[in-house]
C-alpha cells in the first residue's frame, strides 16, 4: 500500500516553494536581469544553445561584483534548478516583449 501512495505522489508535480517566495525571487530576478542587460552580460549569443546561455547568465550573476549580493539572496532560498527555471522565465518574458 505504501508503495502505491509513494508512486502516486511522485507522478504529480508538487510546489515546494511558497508562492510568495516565488514572487519575491521573480522580483529580484527582474532587477538582476535588468542590471545584467545594462552591464552587457545578458546579451544573447547566437552561437550558444539556450540552456547554455541561461546557465552562463546565472553563473555571471552569481559571480559579478555588482550582482553578487542580490543573487546570493536568491541562492539562499531556491535550489540552482529552480533559480535557473525562474531566470529562464524572466528572459523569455523579456524576449517576447521585445518581439512586439
Amino acid at each position: 500500500m505504501r508503495s502505491v501512495l509513494l508512486s502516486a505522489r511522485l507522478k504529480e508535480k508538487t510546489l515546494i516553494v511558497m508562492p510568495t517566495t516565488l514572487t519575491f525571487c521573480k522580483l529580484h530576478f527582474r532587477k538582476l536581469y535588468a542590471k545584467s542587460r545594462k552591464l552587457g552580460i545578458a546579451e544573447w549569443n547566437d552561437s550558444l544553445d539556450y540552456a547554455d546561455f541561461i546557465h552562463g547568465l546565472w553563473h555571471s550573476m552569481r559571480t559579478h561584483e555588482d550582482l553578487i549580493q542580490e543573487s546570493h539572496k536568491i541562492e539562499e532560498i531556491l535550489t540552482e534548478g529552480d533559480a535557473i527555471e525562474l531566470l529562464s522565465e524572466i528572459v523569455m518574458e523579456h524576449r517576447r516583449q521585445q518581439s512586439f
